[in-house]
């Protein structure tokens, strides 16, 4: 049998320290790549914002939080989350990140 630093489980990182991080970094990769390839529908203007919210939280948040009941999280993750859902905010209501808005008003607009 070979010892291993990481493996990958069930689309889960695993980690000799039990640490979550890397796993979570990974995760938010994901999302991004499944922001990517559905391109056309962020960039339409026919299909509504509320409509693009929707397929946001179920498409994007559901793989970028895929087995996050099992993590441990530390505050530089909780950032590393929370920074990830809001630039996602921004870029679907189109606001620039150099716009001090804050994040009571994006979560308003939404």
């Amino acid at each position: 049998m070979e010892n291993v630093t990481e493996f990958v489980y069930l689309g889960s990182l695993m980690t000799y320290d039990g640490s979550c991080s890397k796993d979570i970094r990974l995760q938010i990769t994901k999302g991004k790549a499944v922001v990517k390839s559905m391109g056309t529908i962020w960039k339409s203007k026919n299909i509504t914002d509320e409509l693009k919210l929707k397929v946001l939280r179920t498409c994007v948040f559901g793989v970028a939080l895929h087995a996050c009941e099992t993590w441990t999280l530390k505050k530089i993750d909780r950032n590393r989350l929370r920074a990830f859902e809001m630039y996602r905010y921004r870029r679907m209501l189109r606001i620039s990140w150099k716009a001090k808005e804050r994040i009571e008003n994006i979560r308003r607009k939404l």
